[in-house]
């Protein structure tokens, strides 16, 4: 068996059904399909029964009730037979060359992952990942979660290697799962096609993911002095300043990322350094910078002995968030300088 594709689910219902199809309709033809059902108390695990039934590839697992994807994700990677393990949400659906495409990127690799465009619930089209977000580097992939699950294969046994998937109450166990494996020495070697489709819709668990941690920009003796200085930060007059910050400090993060020879360029996007700084520049002036989306993550903390302007962060604890903290400090060193000007 080539892949192992596993795709845990809950109270799905006969709309998985397009999820599944996706797999069957797969160009490469060697795999199979775990469906691991969380206990779901509708008709999600009829409707996986019927495939099953049709297609021997298709096999469906019902477990007790998890409340989350991480442990029927656990018992999919006990129960695979593939040589690697691709994952696909219960909502998101592939292209038929997926499974294609993540077979030639695991070349001598044992991570990989593509593009995707990403769908409103009636299928409209919101935003399709654009190369530039899909190159990989130890260092984007502390600042970023990169990739959704459904996007990832790895080969078997490389999740459990390094403690398999955890649980999170505040989501982002796919960044936690990439940032172990990366923190192992684990390389991602990423492909431009965007051949995923993953929905963006209220009822989904991630787009109800909080920041519940973050890194500290600045302290202040009572909640009166954090007020004037969030107020001043966030002055929409600073606008352009800022985004002439942001662009100034990215353009030299990815010089050094090219630099150091461990930033890997997308499959399908053959670009030099100097295209990777115009992707850059393109995105920063493409950026919601402007308004309410100032710095938008910026928060007011009370502490027991201070309160703090603070940066939250969606991910999975706070050490994760101590660390882009000091990778912030070293790479915002434009705008860092602007908020100190401000705060003094």
């Amino acid at each position: 068996m080539r892949f192992s594709v596993i795709c845990p689910t809950y109270n799905r219902g006969p709309a998985i059904a397009a999820t599944v199809e996706s797999v069957m309709a797969q160009s490469l033809r060697d795999w199979e399909l775990l469906v691991v059902s969380d206990a779901s108390d509708d008709d999600t695990d009829e409707v996986v029964a019927g495939f099953a039934r049709a297609d021997d590839r298709v096999r469906f697992i019902r477990t007790h009730r998890h409340g989350h994807p991480s442990g029927p994700r656990n018992i999919g990677l006990a129960e695979a037979r593939g040589e690697y393990v691709a994952y696909l949400d219960h909502d998101d659906r592939w292209a038929p060359e997926h499974l294609a495409v993540l077979a030639r990127a695991l070349e001598g690799e044992r991570f990989a992952a593509t593009g995707a465009t990403r769908v409103d619930a009636a299928g409209n089209v919101l935003h399709v990942t654009p190369p530039l977000t899909l190159c990989w580097h130890p260092e984007l992939q502390v600042m970023n979660a990169i990739f959704q699950p459904s996007q990832v294969a790895h080969v078997a046994g490389l999740a459990e290697s390094v403690g398999g998937w955890r649980t999170s109450e505040s989501g982002l166990e796919d960044w936690d799962l990439w940032l172990r494996l990366t923190d192992a020495g684990v390389r991602c070697r990423t492909a431009a096609e965007p051949t995923v489709i993953e929905l963006v819709d209220p009822s989904t668990r991630q787009s109800r993911v909080t920041a519940r941690h973050g890194w500290e920009v600045a302290r202040f003796p009572d909640g009166r002095a954090a007020r004037a200085a969030y107020r001043s930060l966030k002055d929409t007059r600073r606008v352009d300043a800022a985004r002439s910050a942001l662009e100034t400090d990215l353009r030299a993060w990815y010089a050094a990322l090219v630099e150091s020879g461990l930033l890997v360029i997308p499959r399908g996007w053959r670009a030099d350094a100097q295209e990777v700084d115009q992707a850059l520049r393109e995105a920063v002036a493409a950026a919601p910078i402007g308004g309410r989306e100032l710095w938008p993550d910026l928060a007011i903390v009370p502490r027991e002995d201070h309160v703090a302007l603070v940066h939250l962060i969606s991910c999975v604890t706070q050490e994760h968030a101590d660390r882009i903290g000091t990778l912030n400090r070293r790479i915002m060193r434009h705008q860092l300088e602007m908020y100190a000007d401000v705060l003094t």
